[in-house]
């Protein structure tokens, strides 16, 4: 028969059995990320398979951000004296919080091992990571000791320190944050009335929007493109590829490869070669889902870098092409109207409506390697792209674009088994304006099918067997305004000459004539008046 509890024999507490085991695990996890952090520091050459986890760190690291909070609610709850006695939830989302913790941790390490980051502060968030990791473990053998003295209720060391490490936490977050989205990150949209009332600097600009004539070219046009779409990744925070963009003089002295921006040569400029490249592709800056510079914007780096990439020097005293100020004039006014009437085809050939096209498409995408958006709500244009690896796009598949080959105006098949054959489809697309053709063994002899795409702006040809002789058909496309052709057969001398015919058929030099013309003509209408009267010192 069992004793009946008594006064004489109080109900013995028992000090839970994996406090020691709690203990030991927590040492050797203090030992393994200390010893992480110190001797990772400054190695180079990584392995590659030490990148390939350390690029897991963003997908992962939010888990146990909300791990925590979510503990610190449970832990509340539990130690509130009408709460419900939830401690063995607590105890087992702690668990997951550490280990959790541990392996962002671990990840973030791996992550950092190329470098390209602010030194110090990656140092910081090395160190406060490691440390808030850790901390996870201790949490535990802190909450198994506290147990051990009262089975629920506030304990001032275990919730001490609890609420240190969200104090921790959010610092790491914060250092984070920065290294991956650059200074200010935080706070750079925060309201006007909170900026005064915490006595921080506005960003808005109260006397308006600085008129073209009077902008400074690098740093009212340039350095702001830079800052909105580069420096988060290319300033004094985060460097990727030893570059910086956060002034003109880094700017200039590029990166790792040294040609990031080359004067008076956008073939040769790295920068104009990311930007163009398609936007999945590993090498394309900005990277995706980054913000992306407009087409404006594209049009005034190329232009800057055409005419010399100048420090300084204002817009006003300057010849500029009308499309390029045009550009200017929506940068400086930080208009978007602009660039969405340009993504608004106008209808050159009849299109299908959209309702019809919609119906066409419905059948179109029934093959797995088909991909087509509409390019604007108000129009029924649209872009086809092809996807990568195994279904590749090729020659059947354009065929069986033809239904809706006129509202077709951008058409994305780089890196597809496309041939010669295929292109003879491209040539009844009559609204095409975009053809991205790059890494696929087209020849001189497909290029000839495109001599009929009146409306084709921008054609990339990078990496294919192109020769000369396809400068031959091309040069009489009378809207081509980009064509690139890195790593053909196409030599120097002929491209320097295809820019000159299509100078030549623009009709600059007449226009330069007449510009001439009329400077004579000002410089004769002015007239000396001389008084006579000297002035004094």
């Amino acid at each position: 028969m069992s004793r009946p509890y008594s006064k004489r024999f109080p109900p013995r507490r028992r000090e839970p059995a994996n406090l020691k085991m709690a203990i030991i695990v927590a040492s050797i996890v203090t030992v393994i990320m200390l010893c992480l952090a110190m001797f990772t520091d400054g190695i180079e050459n990584a392995p590659e398979w030490t990148l390939f986890l350390g690029h897991f760190h963003p997908a992962l690291l939010h888990l146990p951000i909300g791990f925590y909070t979510i503990l610190a609610v449970l832990e509340y709850l539990d130690s509130s004296k009408s709460g419900p006695r939830i401690g063995k939830a607590c105890e087992i989302v702690l668990n997951y919080t550490a280990i959790v913790a541990v392996i962002a941790a671990v990840l973030g390490i791996l992550l950092a091992l190329p470098g390209g980051y602010n030194e110090t502060l990656l140092d910081r968030h090395r160190w406060l990571g490691s440390l808030s990791a850790i901390f996870a473990f201790w949490l535990i053998v802190l909450r198994n000791w506290a147990r051990s003295k009262s089975r629920n209720g506030f304990s001032i060391p275990y919730h001490s320190a609890l609420a240190a490490t969200l104090v921790l936490l959010v610092v790491v977050g914060h250092d984070g944050g920065t290294l991956t989205h650059g200074s200010g990150y935080l706070t750079k949209h925060i309201p006007s009335p909170l900026k005064s009332l915490f006595g921080m600097e506005s960003d808005s600009d109260e006397t308006g929007p600085i008129a073209v004539a009077e902008a400074d070219v690098y740093q009212d046009l340039i350095h702001p493109i830079f800052e909105e779409t580069c420096i988060q990744c290319h300033g004094p925070d985060k460097s990727k590829g030893d570059l910086r963009m956060d002034s003109f003089e880094l700017v200039m002295l590029g990166g790792e490869l040294g040609d990031t921006i080359v004067p008076g040569d956008i073939d040769a400029s790295e920068l104009i070669y990311r930007l163009h490249l398609e936007i999945d592709d590993d090498e394309h800056m900005p990277p995706e889902g980054k913000p992306q510079p407009t087409e404006g914007q594209i049009a005034i780096l190329e232009w800057w870098i055409q005419v010399g990439a100048m420090e300084s020097g204002l817009v006003g005293e300057l010849e500029i092409p009308e499309t390029v100020k045009s550009a200017m004039v929506a940068q400086l006014e930080g208009s978007a109207e602009v660039e969405e009437k340009e993504k608004v085809p106008e209808i050159l050939i009849p299109m299908l409506t959209w309702e019809e096209a919609e119906a066409e498409i419905a059948t179109i995408e029934e093959e797995p390697n088909i991909d087509i958006l509409r390019v604007a709500l108000n129009s029924p244009a649209v872009r086809v792209k092809g996807p990568f690896g195994d279904s590749k796009f090729n020659d059947d598949a354009l065929s069986k674009l033809e239904p809706i080959a006129n509202n077709i105006v951008e058409l994305e098949i780089g890196f597809s088994d496309i041939t010669d054959r295929g292109l003879a489809a491209v040539a009844n697309m009559p609204n095409l304006e975009k053809l991205y053709l790059q890494k696929t063994s087209i020849t001189d002899e497909g290029i000839q099918h495109l001599e009929s795409l009146i409306r084709l702006r921008y054609l990339n040809l990078y990496g294919t067997q192109v020769t000369d002789d396809a400068l031959d058909a091309l040069v009489d496309l009378p809207r081509l305004k980009s064509l690139f052709v890195w790593e053909t057969q196409i030599s120097k001398s002929a491209a320097d000459d295809f820019q000159e015919q299509k100078l030549e058929a623009t009709g600059v030099q007449a226009w330069q004539d007449e510009i001439a013309a009329l400077k004579a003509k000002i410089s004769d209408a002015k007239i000396l008046v001389d008084t006579g009267i000297e002035t004094g010192n």
